[in-house]
């Protein structure tokens, strides 16, 4: 289980993720992270919403691009900004070749310990995977995206594209038979367990 204290880093962008709170410490309601970045390629996570809850970014140190509503945007330390719910979003990337630290606080509405514990597994095991030198291909690696969709959409969590409706259908089909082929989304070398 991903606790409090949970580390992983993204092997080609250097980006650390420490999770201060987990599911425990907000009794299911969100979590707490702290990233540290240190590349200009871009955010580790593609554009995508949340149907159900705000997150906010606090810029610890650095400058910080990010995208919401399509429309890029500059945060400086000291400050935040906030994603409230329904909003299509990309998470903070270095606007310059400084160290970016930021704060993302998850809050839901209503609590989830299972979308804590699913979602934070999504990002370790993606990240466990590259550090891994897992590189699926082919069926594969849209069997694995399928279920890693199935397991978001239980949660409210959709990517830009495809529509929700084709994610919706990707994930009852072929997400399914990922899972049922061993292609889990979050898998349990990479979460703790």
């Amino acid at each position: 289980m991903i606790r409090a204290g949970f580390t992983f880093e993204h092997p080609t962008t250097k980006t650390k993720t420490v999770v201060l709170e987990s599911d425990a410490e907000t009794n299911g309601m969100g979590w707490l992270l702290e990233v540290t970045r240190y590349s200009k390629l871009g955010s580790d996570l593609g554009e995508h919403l949340h149907q159900t809850w705000t997150e906010t970014f606090e810029i610890i140190k650095g400058t910080a691009k990010y995208k919401l509503d399509g429309i890029e945007k500059i945060a400086k330390a000291g400050e935040s900004f906030v994603v409230e719910p329904n909003h299509f979003h990309v998470h903070p990337w270095n606007a310059d070749e400084e160290e970016l630290v930021y704060r993302q606080r998850d809050h839901f509405e209503h609590p989830s310990p299972a979308a804590v514990q699913d979602i934070l597994g999504i990002f370790a095991t993606r990240t466990g995977m590259a550090r891994d030198g897992i590189r699926l291909k082919g069926f594969a690696k849209l069997l694995f995206q399928s279920a890693t969709i199935r397991t978001a959409i239980k949660h409210e969590n959709y990517v830009a594209s495809p529509s929700m409706t084709m994610q919706k259908v990707m994930g009852a089909t072929l997400g399914l038979l990922g899972e049922l082929l061993g292609y889990k989304a979050v898998q349990p070398k990479y979460v703790g367990e």
